[in-house]
């Protein structure tokens, strides 16, 4: 029944302007049609005017009521779109009614407990689980109000605020409250979502080691602008290349950058003329078939805008979706912008990946398999099973127990010599060698182990969080904080991270910062 009624759902807003209501005016049909596309382009102001005109003339129909839950649903109360739903639904049975009010009633059973937090400008409040996922406001709030100012100025449009965002605890969660289903969220790597006029975003403790929440959190929010700007005119394509070369704007980077593994990955498909095509990125990259295949079509979109902003320079990204707003098809405005036509921009663009630099992975380095694996999908072997060298596993399998037993000197030998054998590009193994190294009172040489995967796998929080330390060790306090930062920014749940944040703050006189890092640490245990 709820993937029926999602089915539904998806389909409502397609197909609602089509119905028939031969006791209406034209002037009523014209205001109910109006509603309709304003809700779906999240235009709420516009949507309550035409509610208000065809309230007047049509007082009392159940279609007034449906579009009251829907408008209330869109602009967060949630109590009063189950009762205009149930309204509506009590003069009419219509199929899509009944699967709003089920996303309706999901939502309100999701969210019931939630507590709502308002980031300092005053523009974003965040519903969130009081408890532990408190821990992660202050990164959201930090980042979310700079991106308000920063892609504002980069994509020429600053949304009505405030704006709403919901943190869930799992991806069974998410899937509740959207459209996809869980499976669809854990093959794609699908966490976070921009639905119903606000983002929605699962929270880090979902996944083992967390994964970049705070990025794509502002991921997420990029895609809001873009359909407040465009009136939801953009396909999914282009929306997904803006928000992943968008994403880190926040910080005060012109662009977010592609992982080397992520290059080594769009490299290798490219090679085998294995690209995702732009027509089955649609609807949604989540429903495209595996992470790896998720994570080509995100590369691919990136390095489009990437070509655009080369070619065009600043500004091409307001100017691309100033010119859809002016009426153009989202393919011919690129081309447009670009100055030439679509068919020789993809032949352009194909020439231009293969000019891209590559980061190569020698043969004998396995490389690691990045992607994210849930706190349900625990492996008894954890991730160095993905190491297949027989030498190397059985280095590695030394180490781990010479570590667990605090030998770490003797651990160091092992890990050295299972690097010796894939090389320096497993981010586990070069995290487990750091934590032996740092055990010895050898810090700087736990900075170097880490200097290659930090730049091949962002991502990987221990990476961090052991150059974290590492910094600490040597009162390096302000890499130190960049370091532990980051690490929050990808799993804040782990005490230690907060506990060398405090030492990292309080060695750089930053009093106000250590105590929040020290209450971080106090409510995470």
């Amino acid at each position: 029944m709820r993937e029926r009624a999602k089915i539904v759902w998806a389909v409502m807003v397609a197909m609602a302007c089509l119905w028939a209501v031969p006791v209406w005016g034209q002037s009523s049909l014209e205001d109910y049609r109006q509603a309709e596309a304003m809700l779906s382009a999240w235009q709420l102001d516009e949507a309550r005017e035409a509610i208000d005109r065809l309230s007047e003339k049509e007082p009392g129909l159940a279609e007034v009521d449906y579009l009251e839950a829907r408008y209330a649903f869109y602009d967060g109360d949630y109590e009063r779109a189950l009762e205009r739903i149930d309204k509506a639904l009590s003069a009419r049975e219509v199929g899509s009614w009944q699967a709003l009010r089920e996303i309706i009633a999901e939502t309100i059973a999701v969210t019931e407990s939630y507590a709502r937090h308002v980031s300092p400008s005053g523009r974003f409040e965040v519903f969130i689980e009081p408890g532990r996922d408190e821990v992660l406001l202050p990164y959201a709030f930090e980042a979310l109000d700079a991106a308000y100012e920063e892609l504002g100025e980069e994509l020429g449009y600053f949304p009505s605020t405030p704006i709403r965002v919901e943190v869930y605890p799992r991806t069974a969660t998410l899937a509740q409250v959207s459209m996809l289903t869980d499976e669809e969220i854990r093959t794609s790597g699908t966490i976070a979502l921009c639905q119903y006029n606000r983002l929605m975003i699962t929270s880090p403790r979902a996944v083992l080691r967390g994964y970049g929440w705070v990025d794509t959190l502002i991921h997420e929010y990029v895609h809001y602008v873009i359909n407040r700007k465009t009136y939801n005119q953009v396909p999914i394509w282009m929306h997904e290349g803006l928000a992943k070369f968008l994403e880190r704007r926040w910080r005060g980077e012109d662009e977010a950058q592609l992982s080397a593994s992520s290059e080594h990955l769009l490299h290798t498909r490219l090679q085998a003329d294995d690209l995702i095509s732009f027509e089955a990125m649609h609807p949604s990259m989540a429903k495209l078939p595996s992470q790896e295949d998720a994570a080509v079509a995100f590369a691919e979109v990136y390095t489009t805008m990437e070509y655009l902003r080369e070619k065009v320079g600043p500004g091409a990204f307001g100017e691309l979706l100033d010119t859809i707003n002016e009426g153009y098809g989202a393919q011919e405005a690129f081309a447009r912008v670009l100055g030439t036509s679509w068919g020789r921009f993809e032949k352009d663009w194909r020439a231009y990946l293969h000019t891209r630099p590559v980061v190569e992975f020698e043969d004998e380095a396995e490389p690691f398999e990045e992607r994210l694996v849930f706190e349900d999908e625990r492996r008894s072997g954890g991730e160095l099973d993905q190491v297949e060298a027989p030498g190397a596993q059985d280095h590695i399998k030394l180490g781990q127990m010479f570590q667990v037993r605090e030998r770490f000197g003797a651990a160091v030998v092992q890990y050295e010599k299972a690097t010796r054998l894939i090389g320096q590009r497993n981010p586990v193994l070069q995290g487990r060698l750091a934590q032996s190294l740092l055990a010895t009172g050898e810090p700087q040489q736990a900075v170097d182990v880490l200097a290659e995967v930090r730049e091949l796998y962002p991502g990987y929080v221990t990476t961090w969080l052991e150059l974290g330390n590492a910094y600490l060790a040597l009162g390096e306090y302000a890499l130190a904080r960049e370091a532990l930062e980051e690490a929050a920014r990808i799993n804040p749940f782990d005490p230690g991270v907060h506990q060398g944040l405090g030492r990292a703050y309080s060695g750089l006189g930053e009093g106000a910062q250590a105590e929040r890092a020290r209450g971080a640490e106090r409510l995470l245990q």
